[in-house]
């Protein structure tokens, strides 16, 4: 059909779902998602702990990461397939590059609104610096940490799937793509909602974790960049 309509798109998930080819093209993405975001985790909390507890270097550095944060990062897929070519390197850089944003920012926020309570008790110990900022800075950037997660969730879906388009990554970005381009708007119209179901899904596993893991933990509303 050239327009997706409701009872088309019904009538195609049952094909769709069991598609071997829509099945590896969906695993694909989802590993590069989850990949992509456990990377943009780690170097987000060790930057963003940099950046909220050396004033002057958030200062120096705030203005860059404002600015690209405000990029449209589909303008780096060109630019980043001459560097590591049409692969799914490509499609994880672009993943890392959307997600780490609004986590860098957020832990920041996080590391450098730490209590001045806390602060000036690791003072009065005489607690190195090291110990201040594992011990102190670091269980009060993860509230903010979470939520930068919880942002980054949907960014990086959109990074995966805007880099399968523009560089013929196979994944289901690709997928939606080819369906649409041969006319198969049903095809694709199901597997654009199998992606937001993951991608709803992922958010509450995040938010089930944190519910089972971290009951002291009270959510902290996620920021974007001023």
């Amino acid at each position: 059909a050239y327009i997706a309509r409701p009872l088309g798109v019904i009538g195609d998930i049952g094909p769709v779902l069991s598609n071997g080819a829509f099945l590896h093209d969906l695993g694909s993405t989802m590993l590069a998602v989850v990949e992509g975001l456990a990377i943009a985790a780690v170097l987000g909390l060790a930057a963003g702990l940099v950046m909220g507890r050396l004033p002057d270097l958030r200062r120096g550095l705030g203005i860059y990461v404002n600015s690209f944060y405000a990029m449209p990062m589909i303008a780096l897929v060109p630019l980043l397939t001459v560097w590591f070519g049409y692969s799914p390197t490509t499609r994880l850089v672009v993943i890392v590059i959307e997600a780490i944003l609004p986590i860098v920012y957020n832990v920041a926020e996080g590391a450098a609104n730490v209590p001045l309570t806390y602060l000036e008790v690791a003072r009065i110990h005489r607690a190195p610096w090291w110990r201040v900022w594992s011990g102190i800075a670091l269980p009060a950037a993860v509230p903010y940490l979470l939520a930068g997660v919880d942002l980054a969730i949907g960014r990086a879906f959109v990074g995966a799937v805007a880099a399968e388009f523009i560089a013929s990554i196979a994944g289901a970005g690709y997928y939606i793509d080819y369906n649409v381009h041969s006319f198969q708007e049903d095809n694709a119209m199901v597997a654009l909602i199998v992606l937001v179901v993951f991608a709803v899904a992922l958010r509450g596993l995040v938010n089930l974790f944190v519910k089972r893991a971290m009951r002291w933990y009270r959510p902290v509303s996620g920021r974007g960049m001023a």
